[in-house]
């Protein structure tokens, strides 16, 4: 793979780390395409999510896709009640 980003997100709350983990894992193990390869793995409260992809507009679509499963994490634990703080450095609506 040709391309690489490494995203390294502080996460306030190790339950909600854990969750993000457990979340992202299935995804990474079986990529959607050939393209496009992924490892998740947390590091203490420090989820790193390391996507490699043939391609510049693979990477944007894997970098695009993992953001929004984080997101929607996120938006879950806090419903529920879980971990549910947003993610240091971001406010939750007002």
């Amino acid at each position: 793979m040709r391309h690489e980003a490494i995203l390294r997100i502080p996460v306030p709350d190790r339950r909600l780390a854990r969750a993000f983990l457990a979340a992202l894992l299935p995804e990474a193990e079986e990529p959607p395409t050939d393209r496009l390869r992924a490892e998740v793995k947390l590091e203490g409260r420090v989820l790193v999510i390391t996507i490699r992809a043939s391609d510049t507009s693979s990477l944007r679509a894997g970098l695009n896709s993992y953001m929004s499963w984080l997101k929607a994490v996120e938006s879950a634990c806090s419903v529920a009640g879980g971990a549910g703080r947003p993610l240091e450095g971001r406010r939750g609506p007002a």
